[in-house]
């Protein structure tokens, strides 16, 4: 901290203020008002942080976009957006720098960056009308593509964060970078329709019966209000819990589906991603990189698989940054999102506890049950009238045993397994339907007992646990 306190006063002017843990100071640097804090951060570490206003504007969508874009480009400033007045937004720069780590050269490439954007950005974003040079460069190369590419552009730009890749950007393809995109889908379904999906899938009964409870309740609310009486209003808010394979993501975008229908949410699209859309990998990314998320789900359903990663030591423990920004974004926004957590029991009963925000907000949590044995034989019945195969006698008998003797431990993949089964019996069918160098016109759609695998050993029965039943 010494040589913190060292560095700061031999680079600055007009310090005013002490640099001690939990304290704000101000100072001036090239001209330009700033102001620091020191903090701890939840795991120990020293983080100091230096900010300078931009100025207060009416945000507009085009100053916005510019913002996004600025974020994903610069690495030593990052502009956040909030609130000022009910029509205006202020605007900061900002970076964050380790205190174990610093030195004199981060240290002015970080304040000399702020500086210089706060002064090149500055009357960008107080002009009314007229835009830079840049600015309008690029709105033109917005308006030559074609929307389906501008709609993949801003993903990539305001989701991925290229920061977090800095090592990577410059041999890594364009498609791969949106690849890491969170995926977006929407539909346009009736109430009745997404019902009449929802109960056409295989087992899921509890989580049926759950779903269409929150149905059952939007639309007694709607009643209420239709004849005068005041919203019982309900968070929707949802943890689903299961093994993996269960039906959880396909059940998300269902509930997406209908919350648009009922009118709880506008858009009613999904924006599916897991903890590595959320979290940065340097120090003050995650709160931005989490707001993006959020802002791109806006008006629709955020879709958060394995979330429990939040509150684990993996991603250098910045989780909770993301959780306490999620949270925020959340209260701040009622009514215009929807966030869906998912994972293992056990591990999401640990991430409802480890932030006292979250029980509150995430009160409704559905079961998602591994499939029963029969069931699981349904599922793998459906690929084969999906890709019009049938099953001999025999191998039909050889499929029945190859399921019943799955083991049903933690982690089974239920659905997903039954998947990769197909896919394995597919191979092995295309191998034998060439071994005489052609392929018969049988072939292209009967499947033989040759080439199903055999059952499961006992031995590893008794160490996984089998949940037994027939497959009919």
């Amino acid at each position: 901290m010494e040589y913190l306190q060292q560095l700061i006063t031999e680079m600055v002017s007009d310090l005013c203020g002490d640099i001690e843990v939990g304290e704000s100071f101000a100072f001036t640097y090239k001209d330009q008002v700033m102001e620091g804090r020191l903090y701890e951060r939840f795991n120990g570490h020293l983080v100091v942080a230096f900010e300078a206003e931009v100025c207060t504007i009416k945000l507009t969508r085009i100053k916005q976009e510019l913002i996004n874009r600025l974020n994903g480009q610069l690495p030593f400033t990052v502009f956040k957006v909030s609130k000022a007045t009910n029509a205006e937004h202020t605007i900061t720069a900002t970076h964050a720098l380790s205190v174990a780590t610093i030195n004199v050269e981060q240290l002015m490439e970080s304040l000399d960056s702020i500086a210089f954007q706060v002064g090149e950005q500055r009357p960008v974003l107080l002009r009314s009308t007229e835009l830079s040079p840049k600015v309008e460069e690029l709105l033109r190369e917005e308006s030559t593509k074609r929307p389906t590419e501008r709609l993949q552009e801003r993903i990539s730009d305001d989701i991925v964060d290229d920061i977090d890749d800095i090592n990577d950007v410059e041999s890594e393809s364009t498609s791969a970078a949106r690849a890491r995109a969170p995926k977006v889908r929407s539909s346009n379904a009736s109430t009745a329709d997404i019902l009449r999906d929802l109960r056409r899938l295989v087992g899921l009964e509890p989580v049926k019966i759950e779903v269409e409870r929150l149905v059952a309740a939007r639309e007694f609310t709607n009643a209420r209000v239709a004849a005068g009486k005041p919203a019982i209003e309900q968070s929707p808010h949802l943890v689903f819990t299961g093994n993996p394979g269960t039906g959880k993501t396909t059940v998300a975008r269902m509930v997406a589906d209908l919350y648009k229908a009922l009118g709880i949410l506008k858009k009613g699209h999904v924006v599916e991603a897991d903890c590595s859309k959320l979290i940065a990998a340097y120090i003050g990314q995650t709160p931005i990189k989490t707001q993006r998320l959020c802002e791109e789900a806006r008006g629709g359903v955020l879709f958060i698989d394995e979330a429990y990663g939040l509150t684990g030591h993996q991603h250098q423990g910045y989780g909770p940054e993301a959780i306490e920004t999620l949270l925020k974004f959340m209260e701040d926004n009622r009514g215009d999102i929807v966030v869906i957590v998912a994972g293992y029991p056990k591990e999401m009963q640990g991430f409802l506890d480890a932030n006292p925000g979250l029980r509150s907000r995430f009160d409704v949590v559905i079961d998602f049950p591994d499939y029963a044995t029969d069931e699981l034989g349904q599922i793998f019945d459906l690929y084969l009238q999906e890709y019009e195969l049938t099953l001999t006698v025999d191998a039909r008998q050889k499929v029945i045993s190859y399921v019943n003797s799955l083991p049903r431990g933690r982690g089974f993949g239920n659905g997903r397994a039954m998947r990769n089964f197909f896919n394995e019996v597919v191979r092995r069918h295309a191998v034998w339907a060439t071994r005489d160098g052609e392929i018969n016109a049988v072939d292209l759609t009967m499947i033989t007992a040759e080439v199903i695998p055999a059952p499961v050993m006992a031995g590893e029965l008794a160490t996984a646990g089998v949940h037994r039943g027939n497959y009919l």
